[in-house]
């Protein structure tokens, strides 16, 4: 955290890759991690990314950064080594250059900020921030959100506030809630602090509703209102948790169910059959992985499109892992009625994105976990989707550790030029590894390949 980053950050707003090489390698090499350099540049980048996906870039590159120090273990190398990292810098420092040349020249410029103690008789921030949310009000969204940090309020206030009023609405493919959960994971890496203004003066402008939103979003928030469908008794639940009561929704999700029955089924599960937030939303994402299967290789931009499920449900699973108030369960129900928007717009049957018969032409692997990751990497650069699923399989079913197979298809990911595509082959690869790897484990009998292989498909670009 103490490293002098000045000569990277001179280097990026040159757009000198050559120096922007050397000079992370000089980082990386005198043992600052690339995560934390990542994170770093990422609290200069804010002030000039004012379309969003420049964060969500820098935070995907980030914390698959820190997956490398289980393949560090796994070969028998020192896991402060962060050498291995360099392409997730490189990758993200050189995506961010428009963003850092603005923002470097930014002058810090916060809103007054709306202490608690100075709202309006009646009115809490929860009130308040949602009315300014709902009002398009941004600048009101900012001097709550300021009022909130200026108090000394911890992370977990911050999140659960901004979680709570944006839980019933929905727009843009779900980004407000996608750029909160991963701005606040970036925060993670610089360790918050005072760095939070960087991010919460970044993510004001993307929260409010601004367009409109899809008809279904009005029967959640009816269903929801209904005195029967109270949410309150999960707070005092003293049960054991059975996420296996989850899995019925996957097939709901899939089936001609309307949006009243997809809601009834996530209360459901959630409030009857004793499924936690965190199980539910990781069936969320298997299920959006399901639908991704519908869509071929041949269209890579109805792929990044069908995505955004995946990167939006596992956003939500995210949030769980931050926050467990009652004040966010309403995004459960988001990301089921978004899904099965989505499968109602997605053809009917699966388009050609299964794995083949066909042999690979890469020999190696084995047993011994390095040489099967080494086949991998190969696998993945000859753009051999067939023989890296195998692989893949073979690796897990013997038993090593994921963190450093993902690793491996992160640093495929960073290959991608992360500019032209908004970042989205380094997102759908953070969240399919996140899910993948966060699978609970009373659902292991359940196989989540489809996970893996949309992993793989986004960084092989066929």
């Amino acid at each position: 955290m103490n490293t002098d980053i000045t000569s990277l950050v001179n280097a990026i707003t040159a757009g000198n890759t050559e120096q922007i090489t050397g000079i992370a390698r000089e980082l990386v090499t005198g043992g600052a991690g690339a995560s934390e350099l990542i994170g770093r540049i990422g609290m200069i980048a804010a002030h000039g990314d004012s379309e969003g996906h420049v964060i969500l870039t820098l935070a995907a590159a980030s914390m698959m950064s820190r997956w490398f120090i289980s393949l560090q273990h796994l070969q028998g190398e020192d896991p402060m080594d962060h050498r291995p990292e360099l392409p997730l810098l490189i990758q993200a420092a050189t995506a961010a250059r428009p963003a850092i040349q603005a923002g470097s020249k930014a002058q810090d410029s916060y809103p007054e900020p709306l202490f608690p103690s100075g709202l309006p008789e009646g009115q809490t921030v929860n009130t308040m921030l949602t009315g300014a949310i709902f009002k398009g009000d941004a600048l009101m969204v900012e001097r709550l959100l300021f009022g909130l940090y200026g108090t000394g309020a911890d992370y977990r206030t911050i999140c659960i506030r901004l979680y709570d009023s944006i839980s019933t609405t929905f727009q843009q493919a779900g980004h407000p809630l996608m750029f909160a959960a991963r701005g606040f994971q970036l925060l993670d890496s610089v360790e918050w602090g005072t760095r939070v203004p960087n991010i919460l003066h970044w993510l004001a402008p993307h929260i409010p509703v601004h367009t409109e939103e899809p008809a279904w979003v009005e029967t959640v928030r009816s269903f929801l209102t209904e005195p029967s469908h109270s949410l309150a008794s999960y707070r005092t639940r003293l049960s054991a948790l059975r996420d296996e009561n989850a899995l019925p929704l996957r097939r709901l999700i899939l089936s001609d169910a309307t949006m009243p029955q997809i809601c009834q089924g996530v209360f459901d599960a959630l409030m009857r059959n004793g499924a936690s937030s965190r199980g539910i939303g990781s069936v969320l994402s298997l299920t959006a992985s399901d639908l991704l299967q519908r869509v071929g290789d041949a269209d890579r931009d109805a792929f990044i499109n069908a995505a955004h499920g995946l990167l939006f449900t596992s956003s939500v699973r995210l949030a769980f892992t931050q926050v467990q108030e009652v004040e966010a369960l309403p995004l459960i129900f988001m990301a089921a009625c978004y899904l099965r928007a989505l499968h109602t717009e997605l053809p009917a049957q699966a388009a050609p994105a299964r794995v083949s018969a066909t042999r690979s032409t890469i020999l190696g692997g084995g047993l011994i976990a390095p040489s099967l990751l080494e086949t991998l990497g190969e696998q993945l650069h000859a753009q051999d989707i067939n023989g890296a699923l195998t692989t893949a399989r073979r690796y897990l079913l013997l038993g090593h550790d994921p963190r450093a197979m993902f690793s491996i298809i992160a640093l495929a990911a960073a290959q991608a030029d992360a500019t032209a595509d908004a970042g989205h082959t380094l997102q759908i690869a953070q969240a399919a590894g996140e899910e993948y790897m966060a699978w609970p484990a009373a659902l292991r009998d359940t196989t989540i390949d489809n996970l893996l292989h949309v992993a793989l498909r986004a960084v092989i670009r066929q």
